[in-house]
């Protein structure tokens, strides 16, 4: 049982490793960053997250990518209100007017705000 143990530990460690070493980050700005996650869309594309301080908390947003990538002519309302609802259920705002897909968190929540964001795209990713 020991060896399960130590085994369990040890893969989350290495998940830990692995994800670290393939998210890179770039600061884009005095107070904005680019996320490039591990997460692979619908496309085969990395999946980026962008991060904005706004006083002292984070909006973590996809900058409207994923939309736009989906449908750049905004030609089918009938996805876009498909991934609003998607979005608003899964806990994110939606800005009719931009498309951006976002969340405002503290910096403690950060790192899930980002990761959860690449998911819901990489989900919305296969709604095209």
């Amino acid at each position: 049982m020991e060896r399960k143990d130590e085994l369990a530990v040890q893969i989350k460690s290495d998940i830990g490793n692995w994800v670290t070493e393939h998210t890179e980050v770039v600061r884009v700005s005095e107070d904005s960053y680019e996320v490039a996650t591990t997460q692979i869309d619908a496309y085969g594309d990395t999946v980026y997250c962008f991060v904005q301080e706004v006083g002292s908390l984070y909006q973590v947003s996809d900058d409207s990518h994923i939309l736009f990538k989906l449908d750049p002519g905004q030609t089918d309302p009938e996805l876009y209100q498909t991934a609003e609802n998607v979005a608003l259920g899964a806990g994110f705002d939606f800005d009719e007017k931009t498309c951006t897909i976002s969340v405002t968190t503290d910096e403690d929540s950060l790192a899930q705000a980002v990761i959860r964001l690449a998911q819901l795209q990489v989900a919305i990713s296969y709604l095209g």
